[in-house]
């Protein structure tokens, strides 16, 4: 069986790993577009056209079974573009709000991903519906993305810039954290 995963980077390495892990002997390929990485700060049009165009040649070229959009940002805007345009099932990554508020017991959550995608209509309707009565501190880091491919090319990651990036959930103390984005748990 093949399975095609596509993201803005290596980071949807990290959804391969769990794949492999579960379903060790599927076949699968993977897109990295490191060329428009992170999309987190690029409009939904051209999120959505861009991961359009590289799921349709890698269609072409690889036949795939299913395809993964290992992209929290580009599931929260392109899945239903891509299902229409592909007759193959397609499986995204959203924030995991629902299973941070069944979890958290202060209910103070932490939900760190791109700017785009803590920003999306599709991130405030997962909120509203499963995690009333939560105060949801949003971390938007484009940083953070570039940092975690520096850390996947075997570079060194400095704590000042994390301990920056992460000083909101210092003040707040949430007791989850929701890590929005494929790169982040590399640098977890």
């Amino acid at each position: 069986m093949n399975i095609l995963v596509l993201d803005s980077g290596w980071g949807g390495l990290s959804v391969v790993e769990h794949i492999h892990s579960l379903l060790p002997g599927l076949n699968i390929h993977y897109i990295a577009d490191n060329k428009h990485l992170p999309y987190g700060d690029k409009s939904d049009a051209f999120v959505t056209q861009r991961v359009l165009e590289l799921a349709l040649y890698a269609n072409s070229q690889f036949t795939p079974d299913a395809l993964v959009l290992a992209c929290n940002t580009a599931s929260t805007v392109a899945l239903p573009t891509l299902r229409s345009h592909l007759a193959i099932p397609v499986v995204g990554v959203v924030p995991a709000i629902k299973p941070a508020a069944l979890t958290s017991k202060s209910k103070t959550i932490g939900l760190l991903a791109t700017p785009g995608t803590v920003e999306r209509d599709y991130t405030h309707q997962l909120a509203e519906e499963f995690a009333e009565g939560c105060d949801i501190v949003r971390v938007g880091s484009s940083e953070m993305v570039h940092l975690a491919e520096a850390w996947l090319a075997g570079n060194r990651v400095g704590t000042r810039i994390l301990k920056e990036i992460l000083a909101p959930f210092e003040q707040s103390k949430p007791d989850v954290i929701v890590l929005a984005c494929t790169h982040f748990p590399h640098i977890q």
